[in-house]
């Protein structure tokens, strides 16, 4: 049985288990403050972002940052876990301030945050970014804006199966794993096969 800060059925201990969740089944989170967003407005934006993959969930302060103190246990929400974690300063509590939500992406693609920052950018001051989770790493606005233009996880992969591709069929995957001694011998042998005189008598 769990052994929550407060009673188990309690509102509180279910956002504090909802983060948990939205953490754990997410690779990205985007932090934005929210001002007076009307809600045609809101309603388009949560929308858009329903489109790309992503989700708008607004977020009781104090409550995440319940969580946060204690994100690397097995229950946030647990009593005794909490009193042990309550002076443990996390790094993304700072942007908790103000009227918050998270922005959250399954995938760790950054193409869907280029899109939702262009999303973003049609709701001007009434939603806009303070920072990210992304995987473990914390990042602020530079970091995530430099994220976005980078390839996702499959496109890497193709360029890098590309490039062995490449490299395999120049035989320089070999040489590169021969030792100093072979690769030598073999660049040596290279250098006669370019140089015509190299064979001829002085």
């Amino acid at each position: 049985n769990r052994n929550t800060a407060k009673h188990i059925l309690s509102r509180k201990t279910f956002l504090v288990d909802y983060y948990k969740y939205l953490n754990d089944n997410n690779e990205i989170l985007l932090y934005v403050h929210h001002n007076n967003i009307p809600k045609n407005d809101n309603l388009k934006i949560r929308s858009d972002l329903k489109k790309i993959g992503a989700k708008l969930c607004m977020i009781r302060n104090n409550l995440y940052e319940v969580y946060l103190r204690s994100e690397k246990e097995a229950d946030p929400a647990d009593k005794l876990t909490s009193i042990k974690n309550k002076k443990v300063k996390h790094p993304l509590a700072p942007l908790l301030t103000g009227p918050t939500a998270v922005i959250t992406i399954p995938e760790c693609d950054p193409k869907v945050v280029e899109q939702v920052l262009k999303i973003l950018k049609f709701a001007q001051e009434r939603l806009f970014l303070v920072g990210a989770k992304v995987e473990s790493k914390v990042f602020d606005i530079d970091d995530v804006n430099a994220f976005k233009s980078l390839p996702n996880k499959s496109e890497l992969q193709g360029q890098l199966a590309g490039l062995l591709s490449v490299l395999g069929g120049a035989g320089l995957v070999r040489t590169l794993e021969a030792s100093g001694n072979v690769l030598y011998l073999t660049m040596e042998e290279r250098r006669k096969d370019l140089d015509p005189n190299e064979n001829k008598d002085d």
